[in-house]
């Protein structure tokens, strides 16, 4: 996993589904979902964990 490939990941997470869906699934708050969502944060300066669970929720997605 590298993070090309994780940053991809969650664009398509984020083009799929909206923040109210993602923010329920990953226990991530809506407002930081919806901020980088919107661009207002970056990916690449998210925590850790946030990364984490964005790019988890879409593997679960992909693997249903």
């Amino acid at each position: 996993m590298d993070l090309e490939n994780v940053n991809k990941a969650i664009e398509k997470l984020f083009k799929t589904q909206n923040g109210s869906q993602i923010s329920k699934a990953t226990g991530l708050p809506y407002q930081t979902v919806q901020d980088l969502r919107n661009g207002k944060a970056s990916i690449n300066d998210a925590r850790f964990r946030t990364v984490v669970a964005l790019y988890n929720y879409q593997k679960s997605l992909e693997n249903k």
